[in-house]
């Protein structure tokens, strides 16, 4: 996941739904346990009030007239709402109009205390009371008794409505939930996509400058990236200024040597000085000749640079088979090139012409009828696979890779330019390999990887 704004709206999402789950355990365990408080408290208001219309007998039994029930559904059948009345022996002495099937077991409390069950299909409450008989009456928790009955009254009321208000309830929380969620995504996202639009901003100038379309970062920034905004400008700019310090000064060394070696030139092709001593330095002369050349062209090699435009190959690879053809035509060599046209590779353009005229030249050198060279980008690293026809490398092919260790031991016919190849792509931090060519050309394969 490599996208910020990816991430910034991930873990903000994530934090929003961990929220909104919380948010929404915590409201439907407090409407849950609202409604069950709501659902005794009605409960033990029909049980008080069913201790209103009761008569108690002095045999023990009970008598509730039909019209005085606290509830109408207490007279009708399977109406959800039941109503017992136990005695002390637990036997049930009265029972509501609408009470139909097998008597629940259940715990009787003490006096003036009351249980709550939630049973599988229904609520049940039970209230324990005892009702003293006196003279002339009865009378609830009264002195001077005479005898003391022992009670239990149990009010059940079916679940049905409870959990369609409590299935309700859910429906309509997780809706709004899901909405405010939503809307809080989407209102995230346009926070994130304004908060983010500086550093858009800050990669399309620099794009801009890769491209050559603008030379430093010109747009104003928030205060946070101002400092990385300067840093890029000073950074573009010291790169810029050194790397045309560099070709000054190489410019200037090449003037300051050419007369130099001009005049040993003219020294030694005079004919007036005796042959013996022409020939003693006509060959330090030739030799100071390449070790300049050399040393200033590997000097010169301008390497990867952090903000440069991209490089096509293709372009570059067709002028330099274009001269090829003209030096080997003799040969009439056949070069095949399997390069996109939209294949680009960030280096300098001299270094890429440095080295594909070197792999293709010595190619061409040692081919018999044919070249292929083509090139792709692999896990952010340039390869160039330059194959020919020609008789091979020798077992100790990795010799030509190093110039013979010394600059100065350098003569001709010894593998210069892969020589030079292989010290241009050390600057890209790269890799060459040396072996032989598969398929129909049987000849010498280079294999060379840039990071780019």
């Amino acid at each position: 996941m490599k996208s910020l704004r990816t991430r910034l709206l991930l873990v903000v999402t994530l934090v929003l739904v961990v929220f909104m789950l919380l948010c929404g355990a915590g409201l439907d365990q407090a409407f849950r346990g609202s409604s069950l408080q709501a659902q005794q408290d009605r409960q033990q208001g029909l049980i008080f009030a069913l201790l209103g219309a009761a008569e108690f007998e002095d045999n023990g039994g009970v008598r509730i007239n039909t019209g005085s029930l606290p509830d109408p559904r207490l007279g009708r059948v399977q109406s959800g709402l039941e109503a017992l009345i136990f005695n002390e022996r637990g036997k049930v002495i009265w029972r509501s109009p609408s009470f139909a099937g097998d008597v629940p077991e259940l715990l009787a409390p003490d006096v003036g205390a009351t249980l709550f069950n939630d049973l599988e299909a229904r609520f049940a409450m039970t209230y324990g009371v005892r009702w003293v008989s006196e003279t002339g009456g009865l009378r609830l928790f009264g002195g001077g008794r005479k005898k003391q009955t022992r009670y239990t009254v149990a009010v059940m009321e079916d679940k049905t409505e409870y959990l369609a208000q409590l299935k309700a309830f859910r429906r309509v929380l997780w809706t709004w939930l899901g909405g405010a969620a939503a809307a809080l995504i989407a209102v995230q996202l346009i926070v994130l996509s304004w908060g983010l639009s500086p550093l858009r901003k800050l990669v399309r100038e620099l794009r801009n400058v890769e491209s050559g379309q603008q030379s430093r970062i010109e747009a104003g920034y928030p205060t946070e990236l101002t400092p990385l905004a300067e840093g890029l400008n000073t950074m573009i700019t010291a790169e810029r200024n050194q790397q045309q310090r560099y070709r000054n000064a190489l410019d200037d060394l090449a003037h300051s040597l050419k007369t130099p070696l001009a005049v040993l030139r003219g020294v030694v092709e005079d004919d007036t000085l005796p042959a013996d001593a022409r020939d003693r330095m006509s060959d330090p002369v030739d030799r100071m000749q390449q070790i300049t050349h050399h040393q200033l062209r590997k000097a010169a090699a301008a390497g990867r640079r952090t903000l440069a435009e991209p490089v096509k190959l293709k372009p570059l690879t067709d002028k330099i088979i274009g001269a090829l053809t003209k030096v080997y035509a003799a040969k009439q060599l056949r070069f095949a090139i399997d390069i996109a046209d939209s294949l680009k590779a960030r280096a300098d353009e001299g270094d890429l012409y440095e080295l594909l005229g070197n792999l293709l030249d010595n190619a061409a050198k040692w081919a018999r009828t044919a070249v292929h060279a083509r090139a792709d980008i692999r896990n952010r690293m340039l390869v160039l696979v330059i194959d020919d026809d020609g008789p091979g490398f020798p077992e100790d092919a990795d010799k030509l890779l190093s110039r013979g260790v010394r600059a100065d031991s350098i003569t001709p016919g010894q593998g210069i330019g892969l020589g030079a190849v292989a010290e241009l792509v050390k600057v890209y931090d790269g890799s060459v390999e040396l072996s032989r060519a598969d398929g129909g050309l049987g000849g010498a394969r280079v294999t060379v990887s840039l990071s780019v």
